[in-house]
């Protein structure tokens, strides 16, 4: 999410190739993780010298803003701020483009609105484990077919179980080409975990299917009587805010149990220093590992909110929101307790986490993406 974005990342050296221009093709701004990996996209690759242009060809939405605050960047939206299925004046604007060195969309319909742009490349992600499975895609794809029947070897994953999803979805091999969520990290020294902190963060929506605060709020209980130190910290805004309060004010624990808004701009430090772990899943989760914090994940829609371990024990670019088959899963509060056993316990999930989240470094995974588009050139 945007508003935790507050790192600024330096210029690293481009991957090789002769990539230059680049149009990205998505249908609006609303906010939702793939809008937010658009504006992260289009961020580091202006600010590292490419010509980005970002069609969106249905409306706006609240992340509009953090694209038009871009410098640099070429921004085609619908101007009068209506929601159609297709802005015809988008549309028009697409197929009188130049022609682009690499043209990258984020869903089947984005992918076939492409075609409308002339490329040397064209490559489309795919960032949820069912987006090929839809009812309403189905026609899409038959369309796809009809225009590119190797449409297929144009996808890029979010991760190895995306792919899974997708091969089973449309029941042809997809290659093992990957892009997981590049996110902005602290300095590799930064080191915000305490193994003598007693402060639990979750960071997130509060919505119906993130099972986890309820869990949290009730192991609360049982570690105030461990130590009398520990403090939970929900930072978060959401239609179930209503009901977390109530929970919050029937417990035990409630003197030692915070709720917060979501950070501004600027303030993840002071939200992450001095923390014992975070719990959640998804990019906060990965900036929270990457700053030195163990991260114990969390599933979605699960009534029992169990966890599939910590941030590190989790398949290749998987982030922590139950999309895998979990071969094994553990109370939260177990994951939590077995950080107390020592100091030594602690420092050791703690770099594997940190090992793992430097895997989505945004630097690392944008030249890996560029390499990969690069190869693609005939």
């Amino acid at each position: 999410m945007i508003p935790f974005e507050t790192i600024q990342s330096k210029n690293h050296p481009r991957a090789n190739g002769q990539i230059r221009k680049i149009a990205l093709v998505h249908k609006h701004m609303k906010a939702g993780g793939v809008e937010a990996l658009i504006v992260r996209m289009s961020r580091w690759l202006v600010d590292n010298g490419y010509q980005v242009s970002v069609y969106l060809y249905s409306g706006g939405g609240p992340l509009l803003n953090h694209l038009r605050q871009v410098s640099g960047l070429k921004l085609i939206a619908r101007e009068d701020g209506k929601e159609l299925v297709l802005g015809l004046s988008v549309l028009n604007k697409l197929v009188r483009s130049d022609k682009y060195d690499l043209v990258y969309s984020f869903s089947p319909s984005g992918l076939l609105l492409s075609y409308a742009l002339p490329a040397h490349v064209r490559m489309s992600g795919v960032y949820q484990p069912e987006l090929y499975k839809l009812e309403r895609n189905k026609k899409i794809i038959r369309a796809l077919k009809t225009i590119d029947k190797e449409f297929h070897q144009k996808l890029v994953f979010m991760n190895p179980t995306v792919r899974r999803y997708t091969v089973r979805a449309l029941e042809m091999e997809v290659p093992e080409q990957f892009m997981p969520p590049p996110i902005e990290q602290a300095e590799l020294a930064v080191d915000y975990g305490s193994p003598h902190s007693r402060r639990i963060v979750s960071v997130g929506a509060i919505q119906s299917f993130t099972t986890h605060y309820a869990q949290v709020i009730e192991l609360m209980e049982e570690l105030i009587q461990i130590d009398p130190a520990f403090t939970y910290h929900i930072y978060g805004e959401g239609p179930d805010e209503a009901r977390l309060r109530k929970s919050i004010q029937e417990s035990d624990a409630k003197d030692h149990i915070f709720l917060h808004s979501m950070p501004k701009s600027g303030r993840m430090e002071d939200v992450l220093k001095d923390s014992f772990c975070f719990i959640g899943s998804g990019a906060v989760m990965i900036q929270a590992c990457g700053s030195g914090v163990p991260g114990i994940t969390s599933r979605t829609n699960d009534a029992e909110a169990l966890s599939e371990g910590y941030f590190h024990e989790l398949p290749p670019y998987e982030v922590g929101e139950s999309y895998w088959e979990a071969p094994e899963t553990y109370e939260i509060g177990e994951l939590v307790k077995n950080l107390l056993v020592s100091e030594s316990a602690y420092r050791k999930v703690a770099q594997r986490c940190k090992h793992k989240a430097r895997k989505f470094e945004i630097n690392a995974v944008m030249n890996e993406f560029l390499l990969l588009a690069n190869s693609k050139l005939q």
